[in-house]
């Protein structure tokens, strides 16, 4: 399997409040309760699971941090907090380290 590079995004963690976006290259389709993640680099097709294509949808709204993501998920699964938060951290590194998360400054409201 060919590897995409790491990207800066995914040798650093991220800031707490910083946005998680695709990134530029990835291609990537919702069916139902699957996302389709491709990275152009890379001979591989990611398939996720239902709470790994609500973290995408989040994820390609280009809005929502780490911990807001975390939230929805414990919301939408009716799991514990600390459950969603690692599980959705560990998640995040994982498309990161593929080429396919990348992090985004907030914008803070007010900024001239």
């Amino acid at each position: 399997m060919i590897m995409p590079p790491m990207t800066a995004e995914a040798q650093h963690p991220p800031l707490p409040d910083a946005i998680a976006c695709p990134a530029h290259t990835v291609a990537s389709r919702i069916m139902g309760d699957t996302a389709l993640l491709i990275h152009p680099q890379a001979d591989e097709i990611k398939l996720t699971n239902e709470v790994g294509t609500l973290v995408w949808r989040l994820v390609c709204e280009r809005r929502h941090d780490r911990a807001a993501i975390a939230a929805a998920v414990e919301a939408e699964f009716e799991v514990d907090a600390a459950t969603a938060e690692a599980d959705v951290a560990s998640f995040l590194n994982e498309l990161a380290q593929a080429g396919l998360l990348a992090w985004a400054s907030p914008v803070k409201s007010g900024a001239v």
